[in-house]
């Protein structure tokens, strides 16, 4: 039976700005950043690396593979979009990713103590793709890297790639 695979991306977003003070303008020429700047964590399947920069999961042709991608304060101080997942090296293990938003009732704190909790509409977005092959395939995760300007308002800090590995062991 298929099933979703969540995969989490974590961005350290202030790591990025300080070891890459002028990155790429140019969303089709991103500049590429060191697996430590970035963390994968599965909500299920994972063989290794979770945590890391280089995950990998098991999953059968026919799954679905969600990344959602937030950087390490959860978007409130410096946020990040995922843009593209490309493959770039190996077996062409996914479909192609494609954006996908979606409006949905959430939860957030009431206030001060939390409970009971405020239940309001909330946009929610992932990039999503079918596995359609077993294999090891090499691909790269661009983003966009915002910071906040001295009005407090999120400003293009620069286009980044990121090249981790998964295998999927099907």
């Amino acid at each position: 039976m298929s099933k979703t695979i969540n995969i989490q991306v974590t961005l350290d977003a202030q790591g990025i700005m300080r070891q890459y003070p002028s990155p790429s303008k140019d969303q089709n020429n991103p500049t590429g950043i060191a697996h430590s700047f970035g963390y994968m964590v599965a909500t299920s399947n994972t063989i290794s690396g979770s945590g890391t920069g280089d995950l990998t999961f098991s999953a059968n042709v026919g799954d679905v593979v969600r990344f959602f991608g937030v950087t390490a304060s959860n978007n409130f101080e410096n946020s990040a979009l995922i843009y593209g997942i490309n493959k770039f090296s190996g077996t062409q293990v996914f479909s192609e990713f494609e954006s996908k938003t979606f409006t949905k009732s959430g939860v957030s704190p009431s206030g001060r103590d939390v409970l009971p909790a405020d239940i309001s509409d909330q946009k929610f977005w992932f990039f999503e793709a079918d596995v359609i092959n077993k294999g090891t395939e090499g691909y790269r995760v661009v983003f966009s890297l915002y910071s906040r300007d001295d009005s407090g308002q999120p400003v293009l800090f620069g286009y980044f790639q990121w090249d981790p590995t998964i295998q999927v062991a099907g």
